[in-house]
């Protein structure tokens, strides 16, 4: 019985209740971060009338976005990108890429109201070994920053772990195109090309503490999620502590008996925390200051527009 929303449209189902009102005077509102918070907190405060100028550290808008849109069947988070950004630059959000917020950003002509939405960091645990060079975190998997070897443990079963998994097991498998060619032709049986389909050149493990794997996936996508697991050889093993991770393995313990998994490379996906180093230095130049998304509380892309949304529409 809960109200029909939408993690795209945060209007969707609360028309009447979150109306975009036209402010009574334009202020100039400075969006640092250009992920999904930032970009829906400058498109509703644009829309509003405000002049709004949004920095992003990086060469292009998205955030976590191109994060998520990169394993297998999620290239649906990559749409929502271009979405968000379309919508920006229609509203006239003024985008500067390349750009930090700092001290200096402002000079004599500051802001009536900065939305931080610098969203989060991955964690890394306090496991010996954590820091060993093969030791790698999802975040630079998903955005193809790190190489990763044969055998790959991962560490983490929620769904940053799992959505790593599976880029992973992909590797090396047939593409679309390529199946396509092979069946059409007849260069191998059915059963083989299934096979080419689903296996790749990798070994790989997930590690998970808890019972269950995925848990914060929403339930039908947890259901395809955990089929794929499972279809292209993913090993998992739940209810596991890391000990301690070596030059080549990962040492875990289940029920009091510790085990040794083999890996060239260790990536952790054991979670988010809050990236916020603006707050104070802003808040210090007497600046209003609205913090939004990941850079309070590590969450889903639902809250993170929608937590966008309203701070561009109360601003001011």
């Amino acid at each position: 019985m809960k109200a029909v929303e939408c993690l795209c449209n945060p209007r969707a189902g609360y028309e009447k209740k979150r109306p975009v009102i036209q402010a009574e005077k334009p202020l100039k509102i400075v969006v640092a971060g250009g992920g999904a918070a930032g970009m829906s907190a400058a498109t509703a405060a644009a829309q509003r009338g405000h002049h709004v100028i949004l920095h992003e550290k990086d060469n292009c808008l998205g955030g976590q976005l191109l994060l998520a849109g990169a394993p297998p069947g999620r290239d649906e988070f990559l749409e929502l990108s271009k979405n968000l950004i379309r919508q920006a630059e229609l509203a006239g959000v003024e985008v500067l890429l390349n750009s930090n917020v700092d001290s200096a950003t402002f000079g004599d002509n500051h802001p009536d109201t900065v939305i931080v939405a610098t969203g989060g960091m991955p964690i890394t645990p306090s496991i010996p070994g954590a820091e060993l060079p093969h030791v790698v975190q999802a975040w630079d998997v998903l955005g193809g920053l790190a190489e990763t070897g044969k055998r790959v443990a991962v560490i983490g079963g929620g769904a940053v772990g799992i959505e790593t998994a599976l880029l992973l097991a992909e590797e090396g498998t047939l593409s679309g195109e390529d199946l396509k060619f092979l069946l059409v032709h007849g260069a191998e049986s059915a059963d083989d090309l299934y096979n080419l389909a689903i296996h790749g050149s990798k070994d790989v493990t997930v590690i998970e503490m808890l019972e269950d794997l995925g848990k914060n996936f929403g339930k039908s996508t947890r259901w395809g999620m955990m089929q794929d697991v499972e279809r292209f050889g993913v090993k998992t093993k739940s209810q596991a502590k890391v000990v301690r991770i070596t030059a080549n393995s990962v040492c875990i313990e289940r029920d009091g008996v510790v085990e040794e998994i083999g890996a060239d490379t260790v990536v952790l996906a054991v979670g988010t925390k809050p990236y916020n180093p603006l707050e104070e230095m802003l808040k210090g130049l007497g600046l209003a200051t609205i913090v939004v998304g990941d850079a309070v509380k590590p969450a889903m892309v639902f809250e993170a527009i929608h937590s966008g949304f309203k701070a561009g529409c109360e601003v001011g």
